[in-house]
């Protein structure tokens, strides 16, 4: 009985939020670069990401001192921040094969077409999803405080990706 008043408070929440916090939506709008693309940003969004992440987890996340493990956390931290930046460009292929003539076309459309995304809430999950597991996973045995390593990874993680959308929206300009 708890359960179900429970439950349709929680519905009637959603259904009074979703009254009145209402978002218009217009069709065939996209986001369009004025000045120039995020991609020349790229490498400095990577250098910094790439750089704050190390720091944070080798140095704030009790990984220990053996010289090992550090370089296992480092070759972690980089392949899974690559997983994290390809996944949206394959899921862009899989989206593209209707329209290409093989694989190997549909990977080149997926860069060709996108996504040119901006930094967003969505983006920030997104790497959280892909990256937290792996390295938390793989180096929570080498850890002395399990608990702090997961932590130090999502706070890197919000905090490169907060800095990269500042960046992105600091030095390019863009309208819907």
């Amino acid at each position: 009985m708890l359960m179900n008043r429970f439950n349709l408070k929680v519905v009637l929440c959603l259904c009074v939020f979703t009254l009145i916090f209402q978002v218009s939506v217009y069709a065939n709008s996209s986001w369009q670069w004025l000045t120039s693309s995020p991609k020349e940003l790229l490498p400095l969004a990577i250098g910094i990401t790439l750089f704050i992440e190390i720091v944070a987890i080798l140095f704030l996340s009790s990984l220990g001192k053996d010289l090992s493990i550090k370089v296992k956390a480092v070759v972690l931290i980089i392949l899974a921040n690559i997983m994290s930046f390809l996944f949206p460009y394959v899921w862009r292929m899989f989206e593209m094969q209707p329209f290409a003539t093989d694989l190997a076309d549909a990977w080149y459309l997926a860069f060709q077409s996108g996504p040119y995304y901006i930094v967003l809430l969505g983006y920030l999950f997104l790497t959280i999803i892909i990256e937290a597991p792996i390295i938390y996973y793989l180096l929570k045995k080498h850890a002395a405080n399990a608990k702090r390593l997961l932590i130090v990874i999502i706070v890197s993680n919000v905090i490169t990706t907060s800095i990269v959308a500042i960046l992105e929206r600091t030095l390019l300009q863009g309208t819907w």
